[in-house]
């Protein structure tokens, strides 16, 4: 299921820090209340919500009974805390560079915060998501955008050292995120360039494009 070199370095640095990783986000992450907002809104009773690189599954973990969350992720380790902390969820491994499981079925929401910043062709990724939302679903999803002049965003892909190996990150720019939404046939909504979460061994806030999108 990971389909590149780049993604098995994700998935062990992603088991690696599984055990740490909850205690840890607080300080981490700088979402502030962007995905919460976004689910209040659109997270409706009994919807279908599918999180894209969940991870241990924080973002859905709270969501009421009804709320059927299915998650994908590289990292069998941080399932299984995901598993631990929703045990109504479906958790499921899986690369964002293949076709979602058409037998997961369709969703009225989708989330893909943090996991595109490895990502290798958005447009082949976003379509995968857009081929699995139903008409009129959202989906909020964040991209580490190439600016000229901010500090480590400068190039459209680097790579940075972890406490395990290093890893690939990729940097759109803002006009190649809009192309590749627009061959989706995605709307977008919203969108913001805001932090995103902290590289300790830089030192360096990381900074997401925050879309949020839709299906005519």
């Amino acid at each position: 299921m990971v389909s590149n070199p780049n993604e098995q370095h994700v998935r062990q640095v992603y088991e690696e820090i599984a055990p740490s990783y909850e205690a840890l986000f607080p300080a981490l992450h700088r979402y502030e209340d962007r995905v919460d907002r976004f689910l209040a809104e659109v997270a409706a009773p009994s919807c279908r919500v599918l999180d894209v690189g969940c991870g241990p599954g924080l973002l859905t973990r709270e969501l009421e009974a009804s709320v059927e969350v299915v998650g994908l992720d590289l990292s069998p380790e941080m399932l299984e805390r995901a598993r631990l902390g929703r045990p109504s969820g479906q958790w499921h491994v899986h690369s964002y560079h293949q076709p979602i499981p058409p037998e997961l079925g369709l969703f009225d929401v989708l989330l893909a915060i943090g996991c595109l910043d490895f990502c290798a062709n958005l447009p082949l990724v976003l379509s995968h998501f857009a081929a699995t939302l139903k008409p009129g679903g959202r989906m909020l999803f964040t991209v580490l955008e190439r600016r000229p002049g901010l500090d480590g965003h400068e190039v459209p892909r680097r790579q940075v050292r972890t406490a395990g190996p290093s890893v690939w990150l990729s940097f759109p720019s803002f006009e190649e995120t809009s192309r590749a939404l627009v061959g989706t046939g995605l709307l977008p909504r919203g969108y913001t360039h805001a932090p995103g979460w902290v590289h300790l061994v830089e030192q360096r806030t990381m900074h997401f494009g925050w879309w949020d999108v839709t299906k005519p």
